[in-house]
């Protein structure tokens, strides 16, 4: 998984251009608590995805500093969005999870694919629950197990609800 490009083409995505404006979101929202990114992360990845012709850079003279460079998506870099975020809602993980981040951006996909990945994820996790509540009935399930799959369940359920509050904003709910 290609996580922290995922999420700086995203925030490209969504408007920002400058890689301190991507700091101040990562900052103002607590990226680094439920993404795996950090602010030389950002940095990183943006040289990167410059170099991999995904993003474009332009320098920008300031009136009260020094240069400054813009960054926007190409083409390609908004379907290798698009792409990392269905992979991130596909994403099998469960805790700090590649899901949750995909459903953050999950709507810069455009409506229809937002739905059918979002939809999709849904369907995994309903699966993936299943088969843990199978699990609780099988024999020998010690006390510790139990509170672990117990635990992963309740994952699941505040998943799939934070999920079907993402397809009700989408209007497909």
């Amino acid at each position: 998984m290609q996580q922290p490009k995922m999420i700086v083409l995203a925030l490209l995505g969504t408007g920002l251009r400058y890689g301190f404006e991507m700091e101040e979101f990562a900052r103002r929202t607590n990226l680094r608590q439920w993404a795996k990114i950090g602010m030389s992360t950002i940095y990183k990845a943006l040289k990167d995805l410059e170099r991999e012709g995904a993003i474009t850079v332009e320098i920008e003279q300031s009136d009260i500093g020094p240069t400054r460079k813009a960054y926007a998506l190409t083409r390609d870099g908004r379907a290798r969005m698009v792409r990392l975020i269905g992979e991130a809602l596909a994403s099998d993980m469960s805790v700090f999870s590649e899901r949750i981040a995909g459903l953050v951006f999950a709507p810069l996909m455009g409506t229809a694919l937002a739905t059918e990945a979002i939809t999709g994820s849904v369907a995994g996790l309903e699966r993936a629950d299943a088969m843990l509540a199978n699990s609780l009935e099988a024999k020998g399930m010690d006390s510790i197990g139990r509170a672990v799959v117990e635990y992963y369940r309740a994952v699941y359920a505040a998943e799939r609800e934070a999920m079907g509050k993402v397809l009700r904003l989408l209007g497909q709910g």
